[in-house]
């Protein structure tokens, strides 16, 4: 069973499928937080995607990683440095340079 964190990208999995979530931040750039039911506190969060494996699951944080708000991206040089950025994030919070190699 997954349970990762990369930056606000939360990735869990069942015995079928690989979920990727995303916290919420708040106007100050805090992460949101809810009380369940039962009094517990948790993050908020908006789900990206149910994947088939961690490979489209990281596809998928890439996708929505350049998409989303709060990134700007004006040109391809933009989107370039960008996807650059996530992917060289998910190397690294995932040591997956050192897995394939």
């Amino acid at each position: 069973m997954l349970n990762m964190k990369v930056l606000d990208y939360r990735i869990t999995s069942d015995s079928s499928q690989v979920i990727v979530n995303k916290a919420r931040r708040n106007q100050d750039g805090e992460i949101s937080t809810l009380i369940d039911k039962e009094g517990n506190k948790k993050e908020s969060q908006s789900l990206v995607g149910y994947y088939g494996n961690l490979s489209k699951a990281l596809v998928a944080i890439q996708r929505d990683y350049v998409l989303s708000e709060g990134v700007m991206v004006e040109t391809i040089k933009d989107y370039k440095e960008t996807l650059e950025t996530i992917t060289t994030t998910l190397e690294n919070e995932l040591d997956l340079k050192e897995d394939f190699k």
